[in-house]
């Protein structure tokens, strides 16, 4: 069950998302065996653009939850951890080590960058795995959208 924090910073990532021009965005996006994985990632967030740019987020509300066994994929162009401004002090606390991640604060209303991400280079076969988690997730939010009763 998601927590009211893990929504709040959802719709927030969806509305930043939207004022970008030539970006789109779908929440909960499953791919597959990316990078020859045992099974499925299943990414909190994707963005992509017309110029092909794929960014992955990872919302995680509590410093448990990070810490948890639960997998951070990160398996976009660019990758990010979207986390409150409570977790970003304990992330900082315990020198928790992103790599090449970037890290963005949701302060209660935006999202702020606190470190950006670098570029990795995504192989065109995983690139199309990430489009395909991209194109079912939209399927099945369409699907949810125009089968609700009125």
């Amino acid at each position: 069950m998601k927590t009211q924090q893990t929504i709040e910073i959802e719709r927030a990532l969806v509305r930043r998302t939207q004022e970008k021009v030539g970006c789109y965005g779908v929440l909960e996006v499953t791919i597959g065996h990316i990078a020859g994985g045992k099974g499925y990632d299943r990414c909190d967030y994707v963005e992509f653009d017309t110029a092909g740019l794929i960014t992955c987020y990872e919302v995680k509300v509590t410093l448990s939850d990070l810490m948890s066994n639960n997998k951070l994929s990160y398996v976009g162009d660019k990758n990010y951890l979207v986390v409150t401004g409570e977790l970003a002090d304990k992330i900082e606390e315990i020198n928790y080590n992103l790599g090449g991640t970037g890290l963005i604060i949701f302060n209660g209303e935006n999202l702020v960058l606190r470190k950006k991400s670098s570029k990795k280079v995504v192989g065109i076969g995983e690139k199309a795995e990430l489009l395909e988690g991209i194109a079912k997730a939209a399927c099945r939010d369409a699907s949810k959208y125009y089968l609700v009763e009125d």
